[in-house]
Parts: C-alpha cells; sequence; structure tokens
C-alpha cells in the first residue's frame, strides 16, 4: 500500500521548484492533493502531472499572504477533497538578499506575511478539520538553515523563518491532545536539476555552486529524491512519534548532532 494512500494534502508554492517536486511525490505515494501557488499556468503543470498519477487534485492560484484568499481555498479543498489530513506550508516570498541597514520595513512585511502570517493562517483554517483524527494528522513547516546561522543580507527572511520554528514548537506542544504533529523542515544545497552546476556557475558564479557542495557527499541535493521522501515521511503514519522538531534536509551542510 502507498505510504499517504487516501490523505488529503494541502500544499503550497507547488508551482515550481521543491513545492512541485513534493507534490509529485506524494501524488505517487497516494495522496489527494490541494495545491496553490501565485502562478497559474505552471500550477496547473504540476495538477496535470499529479493527476497522471491516478489522484485527485484540486489547484487555485492565489497570493497566500490574502487572508480572505487563504479561507476559500481551505473551504474549497474539503468541497473538492472531502477533508484535510494534513498541511505542507512551503511557499515563501524572498526579497532581495542586501544588508541589515538596506532593508526595509516593507521587506519585513513581505517576507513575514508571506511565511509567518500565511503559515499561521493556514493551520489555524485547517485545525478544524485535521483535529481528533484516528491516525493523527501532520503539518510541516518550512524554516530555513540561513536563519538559524545567521547569513548576513536576510535579515527579513532569517526573522520570519526562526518566528515561524518558535510557532511550530508552541502548536506542536498545544496540539498533540488533537493527536496533530508539527514540525519544521529546512531544506538547502538544492538544484532543481541536479547535475546542472554548471549552468548555476555561468549565471550565479563559483561562489554559489560551492554553497550547494559545502556537505560531506559533495554534491547538490535533489528535491525529489533527496527532500521528498522525508515530506513523505513526516505526512505519513509512520511518524506519529516525531513532533516539535526542527529536521535539516541538506546532506550534512548543516550538522549539529
Amino acid at each position: 500500500m502507498k505510504r499517504l494512500q487516501g490523505k488529503s494534502v494541502i500544499i503550497t508554492g507547488a508551482a515550481s521548484g521543491i513545492g512541485k517536486q513534493l507534490a509529485i511525490r506524494c501524488a505517487e505515494e497516494g495522496a489527494n492533493l490541494a495545491i496553490c501557488s501565485r502562478t497559474e499556468t505552471k500550477l496547473l503543470e504540476t495538477k496535470k502531472i499529479c493527476e497522471e498519477k491516478g489522484v485527485k487534485v484540486y489547484a487555485k492560484a492565489l497570493d497566500i499572504r490574502d487572508y480572505d484568499s487563504l479561507v476559500t481555498f481551505v473551504e474549497e479543498t474539503v468541497e473538492a477533497l472531502g477533508t484535510i489530513d494534513c498541511l505542507v506550508n512551503n511557499a515563501h516570498t524572498i526579497t532581495t538578499p542586501a544588508p541589515f541597514m538596506s532593508k526595509t520595513i516593507e521587506d519585513l512585511d513581505t517576507e513575514m506575511h508571506s511565511s509567518l502570517y500565511a503559515y499561521w493562517h493556514l493551520m489555524k483554517l485547517c485545525y478544524p478539520y485535521i483535529k481528533d483524527k484516528e491516525n493523527g494528522a501532520s503539518i510541516i513547516n518550512f524554516s530555513s538553515e540561513s536563519a538559524e546561522r545567521g547569513d548576513a543580507c536576510y535579515a527579513p527572511y532569517a526573522a520570519s523563518k526562526e518566528a515561524v520554528r518558535g510557532l511550530s514548537r508552541v502548536v506542536a506542544r498545544e496540539w498533540g491532545i488533537n493527536n496533530i504533529r508539527v514540525n519544521n523542515l529546512s531544506p538547502n544545497g538544492l538544484t532543481d536539476n541536479i547535475g546542472d552546476l554548471e549552468t548555476l556557475e555561468k549565471f550565479l558564479g563559483r561562489e554559489y555552486v560551492e554553497m550547494f557542495l559545502a556537505n560531506p557527499f559533495k554534491r547538490a541535493g535533489n528535491p525529489y529524491e533527496d527532500v521528498a521522501p522525508i515530506v513523505v515521511f513526516l505526512l505519513s503514519d509512520d511518524s506519529k512519534w516525531v513532533t516539535g522538531q526542527t529536521i535539516h534536509a541538506d546532506g550534512g551542510g548543516y550538522i549539529t548532532a
């Protein structure tokens, strides 16, 4: 039996990148999906690929910074899929990296509303449907190693992502009684097209490529092969004893053991 057979999973930011690969992998594991993104054309491409795996897919173009759109999205998800079992808060709008003194309050607003606020709203909106399920429910909130390290030039990003981690810890503690798991996932060192490091170096420079190779495996990670299986585990019943954790899916680029 597929590990997510019969589960209804919301994934935000699924039009491209890691969100798209997570959606495809979850569909292959039997999950019915509700996906969203601002880019409708690419989102519909993801929808088509996932439907070809034999599952139901509801797709809606929206900006997760808009609360009313999130309310409608959750309501229509339940209409389309019958319930909600899991939530993957992946979407985030990152502003142009720059020193703290040149960043603006508008930059902070953009990043806080596209991650912390959106994740906050979606967890609350999903709660009536995911609480007290016999086999439990799972929430994954995307955090970041960049925030934990305090990388220079990422002040709004770090502030929003560390706020997400704090929120996740609190909700994990409060919602455990409702059989809801809440974990953070910090992926890093990824390319959409593994092996395409020459293209990355051409456009972004060798220093950027070195960042992808700064792990014990000395290679870039692939979202579908290297991160999606971790997401499947966290969404599946196999992770029923895992909550309140930050899991680093980065090939050991950030070792804390």
